[in-house]
């Protein structure tokens, strides 16, 4: 399925609500974790300590895997871009590399809730701040679109302007 927009405008509204739904959808569930686990109503208390020492190492290194890997993912599919391409190509392009890179960045969150629901540790809620730094670092807007695809100069005016697209 297409993406359908008429302007930079209406690209970045629809980057940033797909964008906002991968930030959202975890957060529901990490909050309401997190209350209960200061209200004291929530307790697992099933895992060894020793399990939980090597869980929060390897949560660790997959968070920060995740979020490196997304990075990666990101600029392999930004290199499919070429000068001789359109405005709209090169958007699809962009949508295409952000949308990958929120995934692993998603997967890096929900393995920090994933974390946090089998320990109850507190110590998760470092790894789940480290993916939304990540989020928020590469949150596009339309300065970072310019920057980040290299536009010429009459195809950044189309995009600041928010003109058309065709």
């Amino acid at each position: 399925m297409a993406l359908k927009f008429s302007n930079s405008q209406e690209f970045l509204n629809k980057l940033q609500l797909a964008i906002n739904m991968f930030i959202a959808v975890p957060m529901l569930g990490f909050i309401v974790l997190f209350l209960r686990i200061e209200n004291k109503t929530y307790n697992p208390d099933f895992l060894g300590k020793e399990i939980v020492f090597n869980l929060r190492w390897i949560e660790f290194f997959l968070v920060t895997g995740l979020s490196a890997l997304g990075l990666i993912v990101f600029h392999r599919i930004r290199k499919k871009l070429a000068p001789s391409m359109t405005i709209r190509e090169k958007l699809m392009i962009y949508y295409q590399a952000s949308i990958s890179r929120s995934y692993y960045f998603l997967a890096a969150t929900l393995l920090a809730l994933a974390g946090l629901t089998l320990t109850a540790e507190s110590f998760y809620v470092i790894y789940y701040t480290i993916s939304l730094v990540m989020f928020s670092i590469t949150y596009p807007t339309i300065f970072r679109i310019n920057s980040e695809l290299r536009l010429n100069k009459e195809e950044r005016e189309v995009i600041i302007s928010r003109g058309n697209i065709k």
